[in-house]
């Protein structure tokens, strides 16, 4: 759904809700050891109230998300759908990373929940050692529908929306 049909159309929580069950990557912004920040494009999973990354031991991102577990993740919208890129539907949330161990409660379901999404490579993934299971946990979130249209995002499931008016 491109910023204008969401402008004319629709509330901000259902161009959100559109988001969030289009999307099925998650940018994310770290820090590594030294300090400097380094981005990622990864298969990303809304389970339950969550964001969840499942990611190589081998890649920048997840090292640095070990080390330090302060992450930025944004979801966006398709750049072919959008008509106006200053104008890109997008959810930003600032978040820590907290590791979801193989012997947590809800460990093979949250992964069972990722292979329905990604398909049959993700039960490849969980059995090579090198792979973990983040949760990102939000502290913050913004959501931007088109020009003007920015709000934060609140409450316990992050679904109560604040208009911004101004910086």
């Amino acid at each position: 759904m491109s910023a204008d049909t969401a402008s004319s159309e629709s509330t901000p929580q259902a161009v959100c809700a559109a988001l969030l069950e289009r999307v099925s990557s998650v940018h994310l912004a770290t820090i590594g050891k030294d300090g400097l920040p380094h981005t990622g494009c990864v298969p990303c999973l809304w389970f339950d109230v969550g964001l969840h990354v499942f990611v190589s031991r081998l890649s920048v991102h997840t090292r640095d998300l070990l080390a330090n577990p302060a992450v930025s993740a944004m979801l966006v919208e398709d750049e072919q759908d959008c008509k106006q890129a200053f104008a890109r539907v997008r959810l930003r949330y600032q978040c820590t990373a907290e590791v979801i161990e193989p012997n947590h409660d809800s460990y093979a379901e949250r992964l069972d929940a990722f292979a329905d999404k990604h398909g049959k490579t993700v039960q490849l993934l969980r059995q090579l050692p090198d792979f973990v299971l983040f949760e990102l946990v939000p502290s913050d979130a913004i959501f931007v529908m088109g020009f003007g249209q920015a709000y934060r995002l609140s409450g316990p499931d992050w679904s109560e929306f604040e208009h911004i008016r101004s910086a």
